[in-house]
């Protein structure tokens, strides 16, 4: 059953003689007024108002605080006693007593509920208290508040009102951000926009961009993601109107905010990858991260060290119909670095380059381990010496460190795929250890290597002719290098 339900915590009739009224009367009276009206009052009480007979009545009796309100107040403002609920709380609480307090009134809000919150009584701490105690059902049990109140008690004896409920709201402006710092996604920002009336189109169109941005990441759409970030700096152009309010104050903020988290990302569009694989992993999009890196390491790399096939290597390349149409950077770095490295016997050139799970494979292990320094050294020493491929001698050591990292990511993105597999949880030198500490580590020890040869270009030994990494390879023809 739908309640309106109100938190307050029970003051003391005024001790003032000339003043017959007690502090929170005026937060019900004005809630009375409203057409939800009020289905039940969650009252914490102290032993004092529970206990003590302070309240003199016109007939000359006296009673508690509590009695008054049960059955003097709430039946004159015709709301029927049986609506109050006494949550008993020491005169002053410590820890232990907080804790027992928000218990029992959360034992009593329901998830139908809709709250309000009389921040007029108590001690200093009281109001955090309740406050406390509404998020909590909002994010367990999703109950929302709706108001959140307070009355002054004038020297004539009247209350004057103040409504607090736009300040409670900023709750979840910081929900909203604290969402967008760990997940990347504005969803909730800007919903917080929408909810507030907050119109400036400056704000909702930089929000929609990082939304798309998001979205685009979330779905591994990594061709589209330079064109978001082109859109994330247009829009970041655009200041947002003066502020206002407090809200608006704290959406301007945000907005040199987002200057900040993006600028890794904005400062060089076409050579962004390390900022992105960054971004990613302080985000926990670890599965983005490698996409990233599967998808673009290899241009990245050969855009930075000079390393590609030979006629031999091309020739052989081309040969392979899952090749074709295809830059020649993917397939070499997906042949020559991330499967021959992992064979443990001298296995010819092979037109299948699937690995299996065959236990004559390496124990089982081949399609999930990776190799190390000293073999994929010597791999080189036999690929080169093949002439199936040409480097810069000179940047030897990054490009053997560039194709043992394209393992480790090639290798996590299958762990991930196949988690449910049998190769899950084996134990050996050559299987990456599947758990997120270890996947950051890595995604951030390749961001940083590929910072590091960002400022390098590649040196064409003399007599070669350099590939343009973006030169496709058309099945079955070599061409002249």
């Amino acid at each position: 059953m739908e309640r309106n339900v109100l938190l307050l915590y029970m003051s003391p009739f005024g001790k003032n003689p000339n003043i017959h009224t007690q502090t929170n009367e005026a937060a019900v009276l004005e809630l009375k007024k409203h057409k939800e009206g009020l289905d039940c009052i969650l009252a914490l009480c102290s032993e004092l108002v529970r206990t003590s007979p302070t309240v003199h009545l016109p007939d000359g009796k006296t009673c508690t605080t509590v009695e008054y309100f049960r059955d003097v107040f709430l039946p004159s403002a015709g709301i029927p006693a049986e609506r109050l609920v006494v949550i008993p709380v020491p005169d002053s609480m410590d820890d232990k007593a907080q804790f027992r307090a928000i218990s029992l009134l959360l034992g009593k809000i329901e998830a139908e509920d809709t709250l309000s919150i009389d921040l007029s009584g108590g001690m200093r701490d009281t109001a955090m208290l309740l406050v406390t105690a509404a998020r909590c059902m909002r994010d367990l049990r999703g109950v929302e508040t709706r108001r959140v109140i307070y009355s002054e008690l004038l020297p004539d004896g009247t209350s004057r009102i103040h409504d607090s409920s736009q300040l409670y709201s900023l709750f979840d402006l910081i929900t909203a951000m604290d969402e967008f710092f760990s997940t990347g996604t504005a969803q909730k920002l800007k919903g917080y926009l929408w909810s507030e009336g907050e119109s400036d189109p400056a704000l909702h169109t930089l929000l929609a961009r990082i939304n798309q941005f998001s979205d685009d990441l979330a779905l591994c759409r990594v061709q589209a993601l330079n064109e978001d970030l082109s859109q994330i700096a247009q829009a970041l152009q655009a200041p947002p109107k003066e502020s206002k309010n407090l809200t608006s104050l704290f959406f301007h903020l945000l907005n040199d905010r987002f200057r900040t988290e993006f600028e890794g990302l904005l400062a060089s569009p076409k050579n962004n990858l390390p900022a992105l694989v960054s971004w990613c992993t302080e985000h926990g999009m670890y599965q983005q991260a490698l996409t990233l890196l599967c998808e673009q390491m290899p241009t990245y790399v050969c855009r930075h060290l000079f390393v590609q096939p030979t006629e031999t290597g091309w020739a052989y390349l081309a040969e392979q119909n899952q090749n074709k149409g295809k830059a020649w950077v993917y397939p070499l770095f997906h042949f020559h670095f991330c499967r021959l490295t992992l064979m443990q016997k001298e296995y010819p050139y092979t037109t299948d380059l699937r690995l299996t799970h065959s236990k004559d494979d390496a124990d089982g292990n081949m399609l999930f381990g990776v190799a190390n320094s000293k073999e994929m050294h010597a791999y080189m020493d036999t690929i080169l010496a093949s002439g199936q491929l040409v480097i810069d001698p000179e940047v030897r050591w990054q490009i053997e460190d560039a194709a043992l990292f394209y393992q480790c990511v090639m290798q996590y993105r299958n762990q991930i795929n196949h988690a449910s597999d049998t190769a899950f949880g084996l134990q050996s030198d050559r299987i990456l250890p599947l758990d997120t500490a270890h996947i950051e580590q890595t995604l951030q020890d390749v961001a940083d290597y590929l910072q590091e040869i960002r400022p390098m270009k590649p040196d064409v030994p003399q007599g070669v002719k350099a590939l343009p990494v973006t030169k496709t390879i058309p099945a079955g023809a070599a061409p002249n290098l």
